[in-house]
């Protein structure tokens, strides 16, 4: 019996050394790569590689299946996720937009108009440099009335339709107010559905494209199509080449249209944008991330509305834009027509 006991912990002694299971007598089973590297009983720097080893492809397989499977099939369900991708509607600042002149805007009026039943859209009506100084000291009423009556004195206006984040009084758009108000514009500039003061509500295309042409008939009460100049920013440019493609086929297209960074259209954007390089070559990627923009009715196909566009458009892009952006901007001008 001794001898039988001693041969027991020789065998024992000999599976652990060699990586064969203690008291199994045989090989452990190749049931996949992770359970081959299991060395229950090893020491020194040999046992301790093993054992990083393993962490490291257990480590990576999981990286590897939450990037590109837990993460595109959450995004295809999740409505909300990408609605916050492209509008950004949710990054707001800390200004007040009842207070325009705190942000050194003054003779600037802050409005309301509704544009659809129980949704209204903040507007500022910038004026021209030279009415700011003319503004009178009277009540609000009369002031509303006064500001309006300058739309009717034949200056040109410009409705600016911003980008996504933020709101109109976003810094770098209020510089942008003080260029064109030195120009000689009057300036209407908007807060979309969902953005800033404006109703809460979730924002679609449909709902951003209603709103831009209500703030366009708007002022078609006070002034003439012709001295109406739309200027889109970003997403703004997909709100305004949609709205007036459709108000040309209304018979009321504006003066002009400039696009400041356009794109051709939110699906081809997410294809080439760099946020979706890592995703691009996977088999189910428009599957993912393209084919929902659908259902949540975002798709600003500049490059079908930009067709149907019969006033003078000027499309703009800075010298340091990205190059994706770029080849963006020369698609979406080979549609322009002449």
């Amino acid at each position: 019996m001794a001898d039988t006991h001693t041969k027991s912990e020789a065998i024992n002694q000999e599976n652990e050394e060699t990586g064969f299971l203690s008291g199994s007598g045989t090989q452990e089973p190749m049931a996949g790569f992770f359970s081959r590297l299991r060395f229950r009983h090893r020491s020194g720097r040999r046992g301790k590689f093993y054992r990083w080893l393993r962490v490291a492809v257990i480590g990576t397989f999981v990286l590897l299946f939450v990037l590109f499977v837990i993460i595109p099939v959450v995004y295809r369900y999740s409505p909300g996720i990408q609605r916050y991708f492209i509008f950004l509607n949710s990054v707001q600042g800390d200004v007040d937009l009842s207070k325009p002149e705190d942000v050194g805007l003054p003779g600037t009026r802050n409005f309301y108009v509704e544009t659809e039943e129980n949704i209204s859209v903040g507007v500022w009506h910038i004026l021209p440099e030279s009415l700011v100084h003319s503004v009178p000291d009277v009540s609000s009423e009369e002031k509303t009335k006064w500001f309006e009556d300058t739309l009717r004195h034949n200056q040109p206006v410009i409705i600016y339709m911003h980008g996504n984040k933020g709101s109109r009084g976003q810094e770098r758009r209020v510089n942008l107010y003080h260029v064109l108000r030195k120009m000689g514009y009057h300036i209407i500039t908007f807060d979309y559905r969902g953005y800033a003061d404006s109703s809460s509500v979730i924002p679609t295309e449909t709902g951003l494209v209603t709103d831009a042409k209500v703030i366009f008939q708007y002022l078609l009460n006070y002034t003439k199509a012709s001295l109406i100049f739309v200027w889109g920013h970003s997403l703004g440019t997909g709100v305004a080449c949609h709205s007036v493609s459709e108000l040309c086929q209304e018979q009321k297209c504006p003066g002009g249209v400039i696009l400041e960074a356009p794109f051709n259209s939110i699906p081809e954007e997410v294809r080439r944008h760099p946020m979706a390089m890592v995703f691009r070559g996977l088999p189910y990627f428009d599957w993912a991330f393209v084919e929902p923009l659908k259902d949540i009715d975002v798709q600003f196909q500049s490059d079908v509305h930009i067709t149907k566009i019969t006033t003078p458009l000027i499309i703009l892009h800075a010298h340091e834009t990205e190059l994706f952006h770029l080849i963006l901007v020369k698609k979406l001008s080979s549609f322009v027509v002449f």
